[in-house]
Protein backbone atom coordinates (compact mmCIF):
# COMPACT_ATOMS: atom_id res chain seq x y z
CA UNK A 1 0.00 0.00 0.00
CA UNK A 2 1.43 3.28 -1.01
CA UNK A 3 0.59 6.11 1.27
CA UNK A 4 2.17 9.28 1.13
CA UNK A 5 1.29 12.67 2.37
CA UNK A 6 1.40 14.58 -1.41
CA UNK A 7 -1.04 11.80 -3.05
CA UNK A 8 -4.73 13.32 -2.98
CA UNK A 9 -6.02 9.88 -2.55
CA UNK A 10 -4.57 9.39 0.78
CA UNK A 11 -5.31 13.28 1.12
CA UNK A 12 -8.83 12.76 0.82
CA UNK A 13 -9.23 9.30 2.63
CA UNK A 14 -7.22 11.14 5.72
CA UNK A 15 -9.66 14.23 5.66
CA UNK A 16 -13.19 12.04 5.43
CA UNK A 17 -11.70 10.12 8.26
CA UNK A 18 -10.95 13.13 10.27
CA UNK A 19 -14.46 14.42 9.57
CA UNK A 20 -16.39 11.38 10.08
CA UNK A 21 -16.32 11.31 14.09
CA UNK A 22 -17.65 15.30 14.23
CA UNK A 23 -20.68 14.21 11.59
CA UNK A 24 -21.47 11.12 14.20
CA UNK A 25 -21.71 13.17 17.22
CA UNK A 26 -24.94 14.87 15.99
CA UNK A 27 -26.37 12.29 13.10
CA UNK A 28 -30.02 11.67 14.14
CA UNK A 29 -31.47 9.21 11.93
CA UNK A 30 -35.89 8.85 11.83
CA UNK A 31 -35.69 5.22 11.48
CA UNK A 32 -32.48 3.92 13.32
CA UNK A 33 -30.33 4.23 15.93
CA UNK A 34 -28.36 7.66 15.82
CA UNK A 35 -24.87 7.94 14.50
CA UNK A 36 -23.52 8.13 10.81
CA UNK A 37 -23.15 4.48 9.82
CA UNK A 38 -26.82 4.18 9.19
CA UNK A 39 -27.49 6.39 6.62
CA UNK A 40 -26.87 5.84 3.02
CA UNK A 41 -24.02 6.50 1.16
CA UNK A 42 -25.61 9.64 -0.58
CA UNK A 43 -26.36 10.76 3.06
CA UNK A 44 -23.40 10.56 4.32
CA UNK A 45 -20.61 12.06 1.62
CA UNK A 46 -22.96 14.74 1.66
CA UNK A 47 -22.49 15.19 5.38
CA UNK A 48 -18.96 14.58 5.05
CA UNK A 49 -18.18 17.18 2.79
CA UNK A 50 -20.48 19.80 4.63
CA UNK A 51 -18.34 18.81 7.74
CA UNK A 52 -14.96 19.89 5.46
CA UNK A 53 -16.11 23.66 4.91
CA UNK A 54 -13.12 25.56 5.71
CA UNK A 55 -10.39 22.28 4.77
CA UNK A 56 -7.45 23.03 2.10
CA UNK A 57 -9.51 20.00 0.33
CA UNK A 58 -13.31 21.23 0.07
CA UNK A 59 -13.11 24.10 -2.79
CA UNK A 60 -11.31 21.48 -4.69
CA UNK A 61 -13.66 18.71 -4.62
CA UNK A 62 -16.97 18.58 -6.86
CA UNK A 63 -19.95 15.93 -6.29
CA UNK A 64 -22.54 14.11 -9.14
CA UNK A 65 -20.33 15.14 -12.07
CA UNK A 66 -22.15 13.85 -15.43
CA UNK A 67 -20.28 11.15 -17.65
CA UNK A 68 -20.02 12.56 -21.16
CA UNK A 69 -21.72 8.93 -22.91
CA UNK A 70 -24.95 9.38 -20.64
CA UNK A 71 -27.35 9.88 -17.73
CA UNK A 72 -24.56 8.61 -15.36
CA UNK A 73 -22.53 10.34 -12.67
CA UNK A 74 -19.32 10.18 -10.87
CA UNK A 75 -19.50 10.81 -7.33
CA UNK A 76 -16.66 12.77 -6.52
CA UNK A 77 -13.63 14.62 -8.84
CA UNK A 78 -11.19 16.20 -7.50
CA UNK A 79 -9.32 18.75 -8.66
CA UNK A 80 -5.89 18.79 -7.86
CA UNK A 81 -2.31 20.28 -9.35
CA UNK A 82 -3.88 21.31 -12.77
CA UNK A 83 -5.57 17.95 -13.62
CA UNK A 84 -8.94 16.12 -12.64
CA UNK A 85 -9.22 13.09 -10.89
CA UNK A 86 -12.63 10.99 -10.90
CA UNK A 87 -13.17 9.27 -7.84
CA UNK A 88 -16.24 6.36 -7.44
CA UNK A 89 -17.65 5.83 -3.87
CA UNK A 90 -19.03 2.89 -2.19
CA UNK A 91 -20.36 2.49 1.60
CA UNK A 92 -18.84 -0.90 2.61
CA UNK A 93 -21.13 -1.92 5.17
CA UNK A 94 -22.15 -5.53 5.98
CA UNK A 95 -24.60 -5.38 9.11
CA UNK A 96 -27.75 -3.60 9.62
CA UNK A 97 -28.75 -1.01 12.06
CA UNK A 98 -29.64 -3.86 14.40
CA UNK A 99 -26.27 -6.50 13.73
CA UNK A 100 -28.09 -8.58 11.90
CA UNK A 101 -25.49 -9.47 8.71
CA UNK A 102 -26.77 -7.62 5.23
CA UNK A 103 -27.06 -10.40 2.71
CA UNK A 104 -26.86 -8.04 0.32
CA UNK A 105 -23.74 -6.45 1.21
CA UNK A 106 -21.45 -8.73 -0.44
CA UNK A 107 -22.92 -8.60 -3.84
CA UNK A 108 -22.83 -4.61 -3.78
CA UNK A 109 -19.11 -4.79 -2.99
CA UNK A 110 -17.76 -7.30 -5.08
CA UNK A 111 -20.59 -8.81 -7.43
CA UNK A 112 -18.82 -8.20 -11.25
CA UNK A 113 -21.85 -8.14 -12.99
CA UNK A 114 -24.14 -5.30 -13.89
CA UNK A 115 -27.34 -4.36 -13.69
CA UNK A 116 -29.19 -1.64 -14.75
CA UNK A 117 -31.29 -0.36 -11.31
CA UNK A 118 -27.50 -1.04 -8.78
CA UNK A 119 -24.12 -1.19 -9.35
CA UNK A 120 -21.13 -2.81 -6.90
CA UNK A 121 -18.01 -1.03 -6.18
CA UNK A 122 -16.27 -3.65 -8.52
CA UNK A 123 -18.45 -2.49 -11.69
CA UNK A 124 -18.04 1.34 -10.69
CA UNK A 125 -14.74 0.64 -11.25
CA UNK A 126 -14.83 -0.83 -14.47
CA UNK A 127 -17.12 2.23 -15.36
CA UNK A 128 -15.26 4.99 -14.21
CA UNK A 129 -11.76 3.28 -16.19
CA UNK A 130 -13.87 3.01 -19.79
CA UNK A 131 -15.03 6.14 -19.04
CA UNK A 132 -14.13 9.38 -20.78
CA UNK A 133 -12.12 10.65 -17.86
CA UNK A 134 -9.23 8.00 -19.25
CA UNK A 135 -7.60 5.27 -17.59
CA UNK A 136 -6.68 6.95 -14.55
CA UNK A 137 -9.06 7.53 -11.54
CA UNK A 138 -9.85 6.65 -7.91
CA UNK A 139 -11.97 4.52 -5.89
CA UNK A 140 -13.02 5.45 -2.06
CA UNK A 141 -15.27 3.27 0.34
CA UNK A 142 -16.64 3.90 3.66
CA UNK A 143 -16.51 1.13 6.03
CA UNK A 144 -17.97 0.31 8.64
CA UNK A 145 -17.87 -2.36 11.65
CA UNK A 146 -18.55 -3.22 15.30
CA UNK A 147 -15.77 -3.39 17.75
CA UNK A 148 -15.83 -6.95 18.54
CA UNK A 149 -16.40 -8.13 14.76
CA UNK A 150 -16.01 -12.05 14.85
CA UNK A 151 -15.64 -12.32 10.92
CA UNK A 152 -11.38 -11.47 10.58
CA UNK A 153 -12.54 -11.59 7.07
CA UNK A 154 -15.01 -8.28 7.08
CA UNK A 155 -11.55 -5.80 8.54
CA UNK A 156 -10.60 -2.75 6.27
CA UNK A 157 -7.35 -4.85 5.34
CA UNK A 158 -9.03 -7.72 4.04
CA UNK A 159 -11.65 -5.45 2.32
CA UNK A 160 -9.03 -3.99 0.68
CA UNK A 161 -6.75 -6.86 0.02
CA UNK A 162 -10.03 -8.84 -1.88
CA UNK A 163 -10.92 -5.04 -3.66
CA UNK A 164 -7.50 -5.58 -5.12
CA UNK A 165 -7.37 -8.91 -5.99
CA UNK A 166 -11.09 -9.05 -7.40
CA UNK A 167 -10.70 -6.85 -9.42
CA UNK A 168 -7.17 -8.02 -11.19
CA UNK A 169 -9.39 -11.43 -11.84
CA UNK A 170 -12.17 -9.80 -13.45
CA UNK A 171 -10.84 -7.42 -15.73
CA UNK A 172 -7.98 -6.01 -17.30
CA UNK A 173 -6.39 -3.66 -14.90
CA UNK A 174 -6.07 -3.08 -11.62
CA UNK A 175 -5.86 -0.92 -8.59
CA UNK A 176 -3.72 -0.32 -5.65
CA UNK A 177 -5.08 0.33 -2.53
CA UNK A 178 -3.62 3.98 -1.58
CA UNK A 179 -4.55 4.82 2.28
CA UNK A 180 -6.74 3.12 5.03
CA UNK A 181 -7.46 5.89 7.31
CA UNK A 182 -9.10 4.85 10.38
CA UNK A 183 -11.72 6.26 12.38
CA UNK A 184 -13.19 5.05 15.83
CA UNK A 185 -15.27 6.67 18.90
CA UNK A 186 -18.98 6.10 17.06
CA UNK A 187 -21.93 6.53 18.95
CA UNK A 188 -23.58 4.19 16.90
CA UNK A 189 -23.90 0.16 18.76
CA UNK A 190 -23.08 -1.31 15.55
CA UNK A 191 -21.07 1.01 13.36
CA UNK A 192 -18.89 1.78 16.00
CA UNK A 193 -15.37 2.58 14.24
CA UNK A 194 -13.86 1.76 10.61
CA UNK A 195 -11.74 3.48 8.10
CA UNK A 196 -11.88 5.28 4.81
CA UNK A 197 -10.12 2.96 2.06
CA UNK A 198 -8.83 4.51 -1.33
CA UNK A 199 -7.55 2.60 -4.08
CA UNK A 200 -5.93 4.37 -7.31
CA UNK A 201 -7.14 2.34 -10.68
CA UNK A 202 -3.79 1.50 -12.73
CA UNK A 203 -2.96 0.29 -16.00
Amino acid sequence: MTNTEADPLVQIANAFASAIPRVDANAEHDRWKPGIGPFEEENQIEMILDALEGHQLRGSIETEVSYLEGSRRCDLVLETEGYRLPIEAKLLRFRYDNGNIDPNSFARIFTPFPERSSSSLLTDTKKLYESEFGPSGGVLGLYYEKIDEEYEQMTAEAVAEKFCMDVDHWYDFQVETRNIAYFDGLQHPIHQQGAVITWEIVD
